[in-house]
């Protein structure tokens, strides 16, 4: 029966239905808040097995947002190591200094260090390892809990004598060392006058 009455006022149900969806969306942007979504800005890595990976990230508040995702309200972050390998350490930096002065309007995002992967007594067995969970949570204007787990898994190739990636990992003292020692040396040679 009332799929007959349905049928015999197709337009009075497409615009029931129509207003149905109207007023949902509209119920649901306005309790959208912020619109957090982050992500490592990679998740594959080869290492060396001594090295230190900085785990690079950026933050998004979604363009669908009605409220600025700020700083202020950071409120928690979640990271783990990998197997028996790696621990996660919080960035040299801590997560509230760098996001202390995030304001970020619906559809800004910004870039940040989520924190660290330190092998295990200094050195990691060369193979391939995966795994690691990480996350971050906000509050929202109305004291809510915001948070976002990316859905990705981090996965590392640890081989012995692999270089370094450009920015993701750090470099030893003992290597900056030694590249400053050698371009003084380069400076000062320039620096000699030519007998004549």
């Amino acid at each position: 029966m009332v799929f007959g009455s349905v049928a015999a006022r197709p337009g009075r149900f497409l615009r029931a239905l129509l207003g149905a969806g109207l007023l949902a969306a509209a119920s649901g942007a306005a309790q959208a808040g912020i619109g957090l979504v982050w992500d490592l800005k990679q998740w594959s890595y080869t290492l060396a097995p001594d090295q230190t990976l900085e785990l690079h990230a950026t933050i998004y508040n979604e363009a669908s947002a009605t409220e600025h995702l700020l700083g202020s309200r950071f409120f928690a972050a979640y990271g783990e190591g990998i197997e028996s390998a790696y621990d996660f350490l919080m960035p040299v930096q801590s997560l509230a200094e760098q996001f202390a002065a995030m304001d970020l309007a619906p559809g800004e995002g910004m870039d940040f260090v989520f924190g660290r992967l330190v092998p295990i007594g200094g050195l990691a067995a060369p193979g391939g390892y995966s795994g690691g969970g990480f996350s971050l949570a906000f509050l929202d204007a109305g004291g809510a809990e915001v948070s976002w787990t990316p859905e990705h898994s981090l996965h590392l190739d640890v081989v012995e004598g692999s270089p370094t990636e450009p920015g993701q990992a750090l470099p030893e003292p003992g290597s900056l060392g030694l590249a400053a020692a050698c371009l003084g040396a380069l400076v000062l040679q320039r620096r000699r006058p030519v007998a004549g």
